[in-house]
């Protein structure tokens, strides 16, 4: 192998070296089956990052000598291109691919900027800039999201660009929420990248992350039945294994990249509803401290390890399993790992029981987010099969809207369609229909037609009083 840029690929190369001797171990695991962008491809990006930054002092610019690091590196790329890459093997070709995607985020990372709230102190400029954008509309607007929003919903599917939202009201949701377990299974990961870029261009994108236990059974504690959280973290059994999965999540997040080379932002919600029981993390499936431990390593070594600067960090228990403004901070992993606290909370009913319910832990959770200088959101909600007389408008717009606390989220996305028996958003014919035209016309609400560009530093909303 030839070393253009050693320190790029330690990471690799110690991951490269790991191995489980479990049989059992799911078949991703193997480094050569890592997704490998076209080396072709990664030479653009840093070509077309290049071509749309600037060097100098100002605020968004890039520092002179990290653009020349880069350029250095392009140089290496393009001789690389033509001189090497026939023999090339495949560790090589997964090494460069890292080490060059690595070199535009190390480049991004530089960016001058005077906005440091987030927990990453290297984050992106769009990532920086989304983050405050989103601390801006929080006061007044509400973001509308969906989880799997495109792709597939009620009666379709195979179709990345359609949505049963946009087919009710004419407009995406703002919010794109999606799964990080894509990225492990069998769906094509070209695919899933073209519905984030397609997020990213019409709104905002997260990821949760219902992962599976290292012997690949479920996500469900039900279906796993040992501890898995004590495997995962050093010193266990499946500690190698686990850091494969984040170099293999991290070298897909490198890869996503908007029109112009930058890195996509991406609001990143692992290890969600920890307070309740149905998980392999949740709360009597593990101890505290090894959850604690599990967010913190995930954290450090995609942040510090791996060098990962695009995304920021959502925490979201169950809002039914709290009682209190302290009660919400079980197993909480602290100020300097968490951007965003946010809740999930579903209804089974209507009642002004569970209205008053919602709109307190709504209260509970913008309160501490205040008082810890984080962004506060509704990470879930929902309503299955959306049968309840007015959902959308009586039992989630109205508590939020019109509470002076609960207002101030910063957005809410409702889970996803998957067909007759499991949906949370109306399709066309739906009776729920009316119910949420409303909703999306309401001016409180932000959906993808009336959201001003995130990820520009001045685009015309208001300053943070």
């Amino acid at each position: 192998m030839k070393i253009y840029n050693i320190i790029l690929f330690i990471p690799i190369l110690l991951l490269l070296s790991c191995s489980e001797s479990n049989p059992t171990e799911p078949e991703f695991n193997n480094p050569k089956n890592l997704y490998i962008a076209d080396l072709r491809e990664s030479v653009d990006i840093i070509d077309l990052l290049l071509d749309n930054t600037v060097a100098g002092s100002a605020e968004g610019q890039y520092p002179s000598a990290e653009r020349t690091s880069l350029q250095d590196q392009l140089k290496k790329a393009r001789d690389y291109l033509i001189n090497d890459l026939p023999d090339a093997d495949q560790d090589e070709v997964d090494s460069l691919v890292f080490a060059w995607f690595s070199a535009c985020m190390d480049y991004e990372a530089s960016v001058i900027s005077e906005l440091d709230d987030l927990i990453d102190p290297l984050a992106t400029k769009e990532t920086r800039y989304l983050y405050e954008n989103l601390k801006k509309y929080a006061p007044d607007k509400m973001l509308f999201g969906m989880h799997d929003a495109t792709g597939y919903g009620v009666g379709w599917s195979g179709n990345d660009t359609r949505s049963d939202i946009k087919d009710v009201c004419g407009s995406y949701p703002a919010v794109f929420s999606w799964d990080a377990h894509t990225v492990f299974n069998e769906f094509n990961l070209s695919r899933f990248k073209d519905r984030l870029e397609l997020g990213y261009e019409n709104g905002i994108n997260t990821l949760c992350w219902h992962q599976y236990d290292p012997e690949g059974l479920h996500f469900y504690y039900d279906h796993v039945n040992y501890e898995v959280v004590p495997t995962l973290l050093q010193g266990g059994k499946y500690h190698k294994n686990y850091l494969q999965k984040l170099f293999k999540f991290a070298l897909f997040l490198k890869q996503l990249r908007g029109p112009k080379g930058e890195s996509i932002p991406v609001i990143f919600r692992p290890y969600h509803e920890q307070n309740g029981d149905w998980f392999w993390w949740g709360r009597t499936r593990c101890t505290e401290e090894d959850y604690i431990d599990l967010w913190q390593l995930t954290v450090n070594y995609l942040r510090d390890t791996l060098r990962v600067h695009n995304l920021i960090y959502a925490f979201s228990p169950d809002g039914h399993h709290f009682n209190s403004k302290a009660e919400y901070f079980g197993e909480y992993p602290g100020n300097d790992f968490v951007d965003i606290l946010g809740v999930d909370y579903y209804f089974w009913n209507g009642s002004s029981e569970l209205i008053t319910k919602f709109q307190q832990r709504l209260v509970y959770t913008v309160q501490n987010a205040q008082e810890k200088g984080k962004l506060p959101a509704l990470t879930e909600v929902g309503d299955e099969l959306v049968d309840i007389e007015q959902w959308y408008t009586r039992c989630f717009l109205a508590p939020v809207k019109n509470n002076p606390t609960t207002k101030q989220i910063a957005y809410a996305a409702t889970w996803r369609n998957e067909g007759i028996g499991h949906h949370f958003a109306p399709y066309p014919g739906h009776a729920s229909v009316p119910d949420f035209i409303t909703f999306y016309q309401d001016p409180f609400t932000v959906f993808a037609d009336d959201l001003v560009d995130v990820y520009v530093l001045n685009n015309g909303l208001k300053k943070i009083p």
